[in-house]
């Protein structure tokens, strides 16, 4: 197991919740690399299981546990393969054929990971008013597949929810304005019918199905009305169930264009179902123009509600909920810091690796579609992010697969720290490749160039977000304090003298200057804002 892995804030959130409980403490002390294994896959797990008994999920009730533990451990090769089927480095699997290894598997889930997952990962909406897009788009990752339902070629297929939330995401439903252009742009009739006419076959009941949505695409005057829905003078006087009455239809055409990852468009059925499914979500996915003001604030009949719906994001490595505590722990030892503008970095990290981790996603159905979004913003996409590589005019290739964007690639050991602290700075070189400066100026481009709020939000202060990025990503070891006063300066004086050598070999030598690009010009461009 990694060093870094057991510095993870989970395990003060584990400790947290076990108080005095002797055998469950002995479990977090000893089988450590099967915990932190196990999570993602019984995270997961809580996903399919709500797909396989069509249950909207608004916590784990306490006398189900041993339901869902059956189930994850029963269906865990099939878990474990869509959680982790592109990427690279893949954990250890739990041997489960070990009898002994279930049945600590059984107790572990039971009565350390389930109570983790309903303590931290239920929000009620106020939790996550400003994460609305981003829960959006890690939906889209969670419910790609459906392991309880096989087609008849063997291979697992879509989920129910799955067309419908890629359909939020594809048109960025929460930005009204160019809602009407957005859908235009990414329906296009043409390609609509070539996807309709190529692939597999239908089958003879979804062709009865489509059978409308067809004639649709077909007819100009019917396609124009449907648009017409989502004009503003329209979309603004729908109430929420006639949005999702409008994007319910759209999904349809969803369907086609990803039909070969669909086992049967008719499981959409008439809606009701999907409805259910995802109402508590709604709200704040497609209706959120009415219920939060210009402030920015929930009206009262969200704020008041107490409905929780699963957080779309496992909260194991980043977790504020249990980060504040762990640095209340600390006392005056853990540096100074703004709850606010940390709280705020936790939402940009968030939204920002969602956003990346749909355009991946994307682009995998509609490259055409997202190439034409890369393109004005080339630069960011394939210079400084280096995610994407032109591979001929306007056409782009994505270097990454969006199961390998994770958060996790991010996190920072204390070894990381201290190799920085241990080296005399002679050159740009020396840094530049340590990992901890590498991660961090990596994050740090990735939030200012892709969300355009991340500097503003940090008062246009480079080491206000530094600090937050160490605070958050940084390791959070039980026994003493890493993110002090001292370090966080020193570590931050040494940064920072990166960036003014790489400002100088910008003129010096700008070829070269080209190998720092990714990491270095946006912390850059920060640090000079005020100057």
């Amino acid at each position: 197991m990694r060093e870094i892995d057991k510095q993870s804030i989970f395990w003060y959130g584990l400790h947290n919740l076990v108080h005095e409980n002797a055998q469950l403490k002995y479990y977090i002390t000893t089988q450590k690399e099967l915990i932190y294994n196990l999570y993602p896959v019984v995270y997961l797990g809580v996903i399919q299981y709500s797909l396989y008994r069509g249950i909207v999920l608004t916590e784990i009730p306490l006398e189900e546990n041993n339901s869902y533990t059956e189930y994850i451990l029963e269906r865990y090769e099939e878990i474990y393969k869509i959680r982790y089927r592109f990427v690279k480095d893949k954990p250890k699997k739990a041997n489960l054929k070990d009898k002994e290894t279930y049945e600590l598997c059984w107790d572990i889930i039971s009565n350390l990971l389930l109570p983790y997952i309903n303590e931290y990962c239920f929000r009620t909406y106020d939790m996550w008013k400003n994460l609305s897009q981003a829960y959006i788009r890690e939906l889209v990752i969670n419910y790609e597949y459906d392991i309880n339902y096989e087609s008849d070629d063997g291979k697992i297929k879509a989920s129910t929810m799955y067309p419908f939330v890629f359909t939020l995401s594809l048109i960025g439903v929460q930005e009204k304005q160019g809602l009407y252009q957005r859908i235009e742009k990414c329906y296009q009739k043409d390609v609509l019918i070539r996807k309709f006419n190529s692939g597999r076959e239908w089958r003879e009941k979804e062709l009865d199905y489509l059978n409308e949505t067809y004639e649709l695409i077909q007819n100009d005057e019917e396609w124009l009305l449907f648009l017409s829905n989502f004009s503003s003078s329209k979309w603004d006087n729908f109430d929420l169930k006639e949005r999702f009455k409008a994007l319910f239809q759209l999904t349809k055409l969803t369907t086609i264009l990803m039909k070969e990852e669909i086992s049967a468009v008719t499981m959409l059925d008439d809606g009701e179902e999907l409805y259910d499914q995802i109402k508590n979500y709604l709200p704040l996915f497609i209706f959120d123009d009415k219920y939060i003001n210009e402030k920015g604030e929930l009206k009262t009949e969200l704020k008041k509600s107490n409905v929780k719906i699963l957080s779309p994001f496992a909260n194991q490595n980043i977790n504020i909920e249990v980060l504040i505590p762990y640095i209340e722990s600390k006392g005056e030892r853990f540096i100074s810091y703004n709850p606010e503008t940390l709280f705020r970095t936790s939402e940009i990290i968030y939204t920002v690796l969602a956003k990346l981790r749909l355009i991946l996603l994307v682009h995998e159905y509609l490259p055409n579609l997202i190439d034409s979004r890369i393109m004005p913003k080339k630069k960011l996409y394939v210079d400084v992010l280096n995610l994407f590589e032109e591979v001929k005019e306007d056409k782009f290739k994505r270097k990454l697969d969006v199961e390998n964007l994770l958060e996790f690639d991010f996190l920072i050991s204390e070894d990381d720290i201290n190799e920085v602290l241990e080296l005399k700075y002679t050159k740009l070189e020396d840094f530049y490749n340590k990992k901890c400066f590498y991660k961090i100026g990596k994050i740090i481009s990735l939030l200012l160039g892709v969300e355009n709020t991340t500097a503003s939000k940090m008062n246009y202060d480079l080491f206000e977000l530094f600090k937050n990025i160490l605070i958050l990503m940084g390791p959070h070891p039980l026994d003493h304090t890493v993110q002090t006063q001292i370090l966080v300066k020193k570590l931050y004086s040494k940064f920072e003298k990166m960036c003014k050598e790489y400002e100088k070999l910008l003129s010096e030598d700008f070829e070269k200057s080209k190998m720092y690009i990714s990491n270095l010009e946006l912390p850059l461009k920060l640090l000079r804002w005020k100057t």
